[in-house]
């Protein structure tokens, strides 16, 4: 860059220098064409070789920072793919531990479910075995509760009949005793009437 500054203030000073001649002649050189084309051959023969220097510098430049674009966009398009491949595939190393950690917790909770029915069956089971139990404990109670009221009823039965019968027996002694001690007085009475008679008692 400075480089081309120097050579157009050059130019410029050149052209300062070869311009005041020629306005000193005649006052009106710009109307002529054949000053100008010389003016032109002149700066072409001064700085020509110069220009075209400056020319192919800044053509190599140009193409230097082409290829440093391109090399930049190439850079970055690289960079963005990687990053872009490293995206996909974190996203997806990611998906596939969510999808294993889905696929864990629903196993979890396919034998958690399972344990809890087999509880649910074992404590079932065991409610049934209480019930049948308490029902046959129930029953044979209530059984052994009938048989001791049926023994029971048969020995008041029993002790009932021999009350009865017993009482019958007391009855009947009594009775026996009574109508003995009726005939008895009635022959007493009977040998007092004789006696008194003057019967002699028979036996």
């Amino acid at each position: 860059m400075s480089q081309s500054t120097a050579a157009d203030q050059s130019v410029e000073a050149h052209r300062g220098q070869t311009e005041s001649p020629l306005k000193k002649g005649d006052g009106h050189p710009s109307d002529d064409p054949s000053a100008s084309g010389n003016l032109d051959k002149i700066r072409d023969i001064l700085f020509g070789a110069q220009a075209r220097e400056h020319d192919r510098r800044f053509a190599q430049l140009e193409q230097h920072l082409l290829r440093e674009a391109t090399d930049l966009r190439n850079d970055l398009k690289r960079r963005f793919e990687g990053l872009e491949l490293y995206i996909k595939k974190e996203v997806e190393s990611l998906t596939n531990r969510l999808s294993k950690e889905q696929d864990l917790r629903g196993e979890s909770v396919t034998r958690l479910t399972q344990d809890l029915a087999h509880l649910a069956g074992i404590v079932e089971e065991k409610a049934r075995r209480l019930e049948q139990q308490a029902n046959h404990a129930q029953s044979h109670v209530l059984q052994q509760l009938t048989e001791r009221i049926n023994e029971l009823a048969d020995d008041v039965r029993i002790r009932h009949a021999e009350t009865t019968s017993s009482l019958e027996s007391a009855v009947r002694d009594l009775r026996a005793e009574k109508t003995d001690r009726a005939a008895l007085s009635a022959i007493l009475l009977e040998a007092a009437q004789r006696l008194s008679d003057g019967e002699t008692p028979t036996s």
